[in-house]
């Protein structure tokens, strides 16, 4: 049996009840940039990376100031080091 909640502080000091009312809900409302953004293709993984944390705050200017999102600046990166060491590009990994 659902118990009556006192319409006032001061009601529910004097011990008065009032009518029934059904219980209060809220949905759940997630907003866009909390959702996970993952690749559409599951054959990507994650990598992690150390970097002294001015070479982080570097990077997040980087992108600040030319428009991009992290990931691109490393994915650019790991292409010219591919290059370097005659590997194929991340472009020919992803159509495998």
């Amino acid at each position: 049996m659902a118990r009556n909640k006192p319409a006032s502080l001061e009601a529910a000091l004097n011990g008065q009840q009032t009518q029934e009312t059904e219980p209060e809900t809220a949905d759940v409302v997630r907003h866009p940039s909390s959702a996970t953004l993952a690749p559409k293709v599951k054959n990507y993984e994650q990598v992690v990376a150390y970097v002294p944390t001015t070479c982080k705050k570097r990077l997040r200017m980087m992108c600040i100031e030319h428009d991009r999102d992290l990931n691109s600046f490393i994915r650019e990166g790991i292409d010219l080091m591919l290059a370097k060491y005659g590997q194929p590009s991340l472009k020919e990994f992803e159509s495998k």
